[in-house]
C-alpha cells in the first residue's frame, strides 16, 4: 500500500471519530468520513491482540486487504480497528470479513448521495 493513502494526524483520526459513523463486526471495527479524494486508513491493533511482531503482521494483512481494493474504494478516510478475536481466522476469512466491511461503506455512500 502507498504512502499516500495512509492516514497520519491525530486530528484527522479524531475528527473521524468523533463523526460516529461506523460499520463493523466481531473481527474489525471501521469508522469513516465520506470526503473528495482518494481513500485514506489509519490502523489501529491493540495492545491485547498480542506482542509487536503479532500487531505488526495484522496491520500488514489489513494494509494488504486494502491495497487490493482501494481502485473500488475512493472517496472515504478510515480508522480500522483490528480486535483481538482476528487471531483466529486465515487470511481469506479476513479478506472476507473486511472486503465486506468496505462494501458496506460504499453502498451507504450511495445512498446518501441520492
Amino acid at each position: 500500500m502507498n504512502r499516500r493513502y495512509s492516514l497520519k494526524k491525530s486530528y484527522e483520526i479524531q475528527k473521524i471519530m468523533a463523526l460516529r459513523k461506523s460499520v463493523g463486526n466481531k473481527f474489525y471495527a471501521v469508522y469513516y468520513q465520506l470526503w473528495d479524494g482518494d481513500m485514506k486508513i489509519a490502523i489501529s491493533v491493540s495492545k491485547k491482540v498480542g506482542c509487536a511482531v503479532i500487531r505488526n503482521h495484522e496491520k500488514r494483512v489489513v494494509k494488504e486487504i486494502v491495497s487490493k481494493t482501494v481502485s473500488e474504494k475512493k472517496g472515504i478516510k478510515a480508522l480500522i480497528i483490528v480486535k483481538k478475536t482476528v487471531l483466529d481466522l486465515s487470511f481469506q476469512e479476513k479478506y472476507e470479513n473486511l472486503s465486506y466491511l468496505l462494501s458496506k461503506i460504499k453502498k451507504e455512500n450511495k445512498n446518501e448521495k441520492k
